[in-house]
């Protein structure tokens, strides 16, 4: 059995703010989420385990860190294409060792500390699942451009050969460490990329290893250097959506946006909930990944030499290779995908005269971590 091979969760410590809500009487059906075709829900997820024969051990934090340590040599040079997400995408690569210099002559490092709000020991991670978690800053308006407007795990598990991706939707309700409780997308005016990652993981219990943040200018370039993206249909609220922000399209099947296009596709809020546009974060993301290997290489190297330069991103340059190797590993099986809070683990309420979602985190840590390291719960 699979939980055989886990290591003892250790309870976490109590804490102020998890009081419990109200008794979630009304559960959210699926169809009323409307989840987009092919979409995972967790219940998918769980389903889909229980087929692998092989697991991976999940280990705390504090052994992975061990392990860390030890650096793979490399004897030849990696020669594919560069693999750029911001904010909504980050940035992996693969490419020949001088391109990855190039690449990389403008790229500063920006420092991620440990967690300070929560032990080591309480953080769930396995050695071969690597969590970047990508944010994105809505730069194209300066009133709110210091909030988080999109968050998204993104996991490389090399084990199963699976990337799968995690939104966090910004209105959830959480304790945001040193400050109080707050939506999630807070914590990046309060603290920047290091606080919103902070509060991940103090509310959900999952180690986040780097963080790439990047403003939208910067997504329209990533969908533009792949030669843009084909989504599989567009409704008549998405159209009319499109519409009233200047794009005009029919609804039907197979449209292909570019940059500029594919940014507002992933904005759509009016007539719908945030539900609907982590979804198309989420499909917009999978649809890049997919034109990577048809793209122009060469239009590829000089958009993640511009995007490494603006990019604040945790990952050391001496680390790259070895996260190519992971990307390599993951990109070539199955892109899974899901969000927080899950269906029937929330309820609307106000808080502070604002908006926001109520969440069950016994029940969301329990199926984040089924998720992302394929453990089963009863």
């Amino acid at each position: 059995m699979a939980e055989d091979i886990y290591f003892s969760k250790e309870k976490r410590q109590e804490t102020a703010h998890k009081k419990k809500e109200a008794s979630f009487t009304e559960r959210i059906s699926s169809d009323q989420l409307s989840r987009k075709p092919g979409e995972l829900s967790f219940g998918d997820i769980v389903t889909e385990r229980e087929k692998i024969n092989s697991h991976t051990p999940v280990h705390h934090t504090s052994e992975k860190k061990a392990a860390k340590k030890k650096k793979s040599k490399f004897r030849k040079a990696f020669l594919t294409v560069f693999i750029l997400f911001a904010v909504i995408f980050t940035a992996a690569a693969v490419l020949g060792g001088s391109a990855v210099s190039y690449v990389l002559s403008d790229y500063e490092k920006t420092e991620f500390e440990e967690n300070r709000y929560i032990e080591d020991k309480e953080l769930l991670n396995s050695p071969t699942v690597y969590n970047i978690l990508l944010m994105g800053i809505d730069t194209l308006n300066t009133e709110d451009s210091s909030r988080s407007d999109a968050m998204i795990l993104m996991s490389l598990d090399t084990a199963r050969r699976e990337i799968k991706l995690t939104s966090f939707l910004r209105d959830s309700y959480v304790y945001i460490p040193g400050i109080g409780n707050a939506k999630l997308n807070a914590a990046c005016t309060y603290g920047g990329p290091q606080l919103v990652c902070d509060t991940i993981e103090y509310n959900f219990g999952v180690e986040i290893d780097d963080f790439a943040k990047v403003g939208y200018d910067m997504f329209i370039k990533i969908i533009d250097a792949v030669g843009g993206v084909t989504v599989p249909e567009i409704d008549k609220t998405e159209a009319s959506a499109l519409a009233k922000e200047g794009f005009k399209v029919e609804p039907g099947t197979d449209i292909h946006l570019n940059g500029e296009q594919a940014l507002k596709y992933c904005r759509i809020r009016k007539g719908q909930d945030d539900f609907y546009r982590t979804g198309r974060q989420r499909e917009v993301i999978t649809l890049v990944i997919g034109r990577l290997p048809k793209a122009n290489p060469v239009t590829l190297i000089k958009t993640a030499k511009e995007i490494a330069g603006t990019i604040e991103c945790s990952i050391d340059k001496n680390d790259f290779p070895a996260l190519l190797v992971k990307a390599l590993f993951s990109i070539t099986g199955e892109i899974k995908q899901t969000r927080v809070p899950a269906d029937g683990t929330w309820e609307n309420a106000t808080k502070n005269y604002q908006a926001v979602l109520v969440i069950d985190f016994d029940k969301n840590n329990k199926e984040l971590e089924s998720f992302l390291y394929g453990r089963a719960f009863e």
